[in-house]
């Protein structure tokens, strides 16, 4: 008959014959299996241990097949529901099976004993021997121990016995125990145990070298500082105080108060120690001392708490600036995202856009709103690279650059840096900014900035970067990959007018401590001095006509006790002078060759007037109005689609051999370059072969390839509020520029009469009286 025993699984426990262990159980299952235990079995159950303790219910192959049958004793139920028991190892088995019924979940096995080992007297001798040797010599070295268990090793004479008393003694792995459960051998337990009392013998022997070479260290560090201290006592008593020491000491605090890594430690130090042993007189000294001061004073640990209250932040955006919608919904987003993940990298936004937007104002009102400390740093015309990353300290009169030294103003690790006219940076031989830039702005390299002055890596990712141009393909290539460009467009007429209402004229007021009430500027006035006496696409010197506009009724009214005045046109002609601009740019009175294409400028979208003549001569082209080399390979690109287009044109041959054409682009001082103006210059010169005259109200842009496609063209949202200002009733685009009329204004769309065009025969049919092509 096979013998059969009830599973008791212990994670995390290993029992071994000649344990006990005491247990409080609170498994339904286990309990059953005690109670199974004492019925049937004589109070025996089989012991093992699952070898992947995190698995809640053990595959059954993979359960040990070498179990201990342990001895339930004096189970007890305690009030709250729980068993006591205490379970004594017995001896190893082998498991032939583990099973359960179907009605019956409870894990059982049939097992059966192990045959009894043949052992050499001399060899159980030398092995127990050599065991009770190596736990004594453990015993006296290992504080957790008792002496005590010494008595009772000395009592056992079974080497199976022996190893696992000790087994059970010693602080060895789980892993460990289970491999010495599963051994039945007892000499080859023996020798497992020998081994590991020898390592954890020796693993005693480094730790406590360890221990005493720490202890030593530590006792010297205090002499050390008693000796100091006594010093210092000393010389205080005899009025010899020493200043240089007094800033060493708090240097040293200063710099035990940092939270920085272990080698920038040593080396401010070693900087410190170096100062310390130095002659005051020794021109190196005032060197290091302002090494000191510097990378002391950094923010290395200190960081501002920033506003998270997304409506406090969009009402003070609001107050501040009109519009600029995108900017500000990017700004809410960032804070919303900042509030679920605090280590969340600040974004590195480029603010693109004309002069006078307010691309450096809206900056400093994100600063403001989000509670952040704010530092400019203006970089048009810099080709330094030095001014950026500092100047190495063999140079006399070295210092860090305007990023550390920003820092260290701010004094705090979190600001907002303003890297102003990005655009306009300089590549000489003195270095090239950008490529430092990259340094500073790249997400994956500025937590390791390092500045040549300080020497030491600065993290610059918690800084919220934000940079300005006014041409966003005037900025490097590799540096422009970095930067999440947001475009700011110019104005139109009602955004200025909106603007100076809401924003400029009650700031101004207040400035010259008026009230609105005091000086009125109606609606028409205001409409009439943005269109005449201003011409720009934001409002900076709109800002500047106004403020000279209320200077000048102040003065006239200052011996007035009140002033109460509503201003006039005639009162703005008298105050500005005659007007400075008429209210169209555009040439009204039209004339074969004459058409209109449109541009983006630094100053915005603008109409510009493009007119060719002809005459007698040898069919030679020439151009002018400051046209650079790629709108004038634009002109060579429209003569070949002509000449190769003639029939369907309807345009004579002739005229390119006997004629000379003239092709000139009005404001002849500003240069102008790039494809877009392709099918303006084409229509140009059909309209002047073809002596037809084009609509006063109609502007084109779009490059022109030479099979006639109209290609893609960047701007587009500026030249259409450009034609929109400058009152044109119809604009024709590239088809492919489909995308970019979602970014344009709705009132524009409105406005205007918007033809997507893909090839120029769609132009042309549009234009020319021809039906057919």
């Amino acid at each position: 008959m096979q013998n059969t025993l009830p599973v008791m699984l212990l994670k995390k426990l290993i029992l071994l014959p000649n344990q006990e262990v005491k247990l409080e159980l609170n498994n339904d299952l286990t309990k059953e299996v005690i109670l199974l235990s004492g019925k049937k079995f004589n109070h025996e159950v089989l012991i093992v241990c699952p070898k992947n303790e995190l698995e809640e219910i053990p595959d059954v192959d993979d359960l040990p097949l070498i179990g201990v049958i342990g001895k339930i004793i004096n189970p007890i139920d305690l009030p709250n529901g729980h068993l006591r028991v205490k379970l004594l190892g017995l001896r190893r088995v082998k498991i032939e099976k583990y099973f359960s019924t179907k009605n019956d979940e409870m894990l059982k096995c049939h097992y059966k004993e192990l045959p009894k080992e043949k052992i050499s007297e001399a060899e159980e001798i030398a092995y127990k021997r050599k065991l009770r040797s190596l736990l004594k010599r453990f015993i006296k070295v290992s504080p957790n121990i008792s002496n005590s268990i010494l008595t009772t090793v000395d009592e056992i004479d079974s080497i199976s016995l022996l190893t696992d008393m000790i087994s059970s003694f010693i602080p060895i792995s789980f892993e460990k125990k289970i491999s010495y459960m599963e051994q039945t051998n007892s000499l080859k337990r023996a020798e497992e145990l020998i081994h590991d009392l020898e390592v954890e013998l020796e693993a005693i022997k480094i730790d406590n070298r360890i221990e005493k070479s720490l202890q030593k260290e530590l006792e010297e560090n205090q002499r050390e500082f008693l000796l100091r201290e006594k010093l210092h006592e000393i010389e205080k008593e005899l009025g010899e105080e020493d200043p240089k020491k007094q800033e060493v000491e708090n240097f040293t605090a200063q710099l035990n108060s940092l939270k920085i890594s272990s080698k920038t430690y040593n080396k401010i130090a070693y900087e410190i120690k170096k100062y310390d042993l130095m002659p005051e007189m020794s021109p190196e000294s005032t060197i290091v001392r302002n090494y000191l001061d510097w990378v002391l004073n950094l923010p290395w640990n200190k960081e501002s708490e920033d506003e998270n209250n997304l409506d406090t932040i969009k009402e003070k955006l609001n107050q501040s600036h009109y519009g600029l919608e995108d900017l500000k919904k990017r700004i809410i987003e960032y804070v919303a995202i900042k509030r679920r993940n605090s280590h969340l990298r600040s974004p590195i936004l480029c603010l693109v856009g004309p002069p006078g937007v307010g691309k450096t104002s809206i900056a400093t009102s994100i600063a403001k709103s989000l509670n952040k400390e704010f530092y400019k740093i203006s970089v048009g015309g810099l080709n330094d690279s030095t001014e950026l990353n500092g100047h190495r300290r063999t140079y006399i009169g070295s210092a860090p650059g305007k990023i550390i030294q920003g820092l260290k103003k701010c004094e705090t690790k979190n600001p907002l840096f303003l890297i102003d006219e990005i655009d306009k940076m300089v590549n000489d031989y003195k270095g090239d900014p950008a490529s430092v830039l990259l340094d500073i702005l790249d997400p994956e390299q500025n937590a390791y900035f390092t500045d040549n002055y300080i020497e030491e890596p600065f993290d610059l990712s918690h800084i919220f970067f934000i940079l300005t141009a006014n041409n966003q393909y005037n900025i490097p290539t590799e540096l422009r990959d970095r930067l999440e460009i947001i475009e700011l467009s110019s104005y139109t007429l009602f955004e200025k007018m909106d603007i100076a209402k809401n924003h400029l004229l009650p700031t101004i007021l207040k400035e010259h401590r008026c009230t609105k009430e005091e000086i009125r500027i109606p609606d028409a006035v205001l409409e009439y001095v943005i269109k005449h006496y201003t011409k720009e696409a934001g409002v900076r010197d709109l800002k500047r006509v106004l403020e000279n506009i209320i200077r000048k009724v102040i003065t006239e009214n200052i011996e007035e006790t009140e002033i109460k005045k509503t201003l006039t046109k005639k009162e703005i002609k008298k105050h500005l002078g005659e007007r400075k601009f008429v209210e169209e740019n555009v040439v009204k009175h039209m004339t074969p060759g004459l058409v209109y294409g449109l541009a983006y400028t630094s100053l915005g979208g603008v109409v510009l007037p493009l007119e060719s003549c002809m005459y007698e001569g040898s069919g030679k082209i020439s151009y002018t109005g400051s046209l650079g080399k790629v709108m004038q390979e634009s002109v060579d690109v429209a003569i070949s689609y002509i000449k190769s287009h003639c029939n369907e044109l309807k345009v004579n041959d002739f005229y390119f051999h006997k004629k000379d054409i003239h092709l000139h682009a009005l404001e002849g001082a500003i240069p102008k370059d790039g494809p877009s103006a392709g099918v303006t210059i084409t229509t140009s010169l059909i309209s002047l072969i073809r002596n037809e005259k084009l609509p006063s109200d109609v502007a084109m842009t779009g490059e022109m390839s030479l099979r006639g496609d109209v290609l893609p063209i960047g701007g587009l949202k500026e030249k259409l509020i450009g034609a929109y200002n400058e009152k044109m009733k119809k604009v024709f685009i590239p088809k492919k520029n489909h995308p970019d009329l979602e970014d344009v204004p709705d009132f524009v769309k409105k406005s205007i009469d918007i033809i997507e065009v893909s090839n120029y025969k769609e132009i042309y049919k549009s234009l020319f009286r021809d039906e057919k092509i």
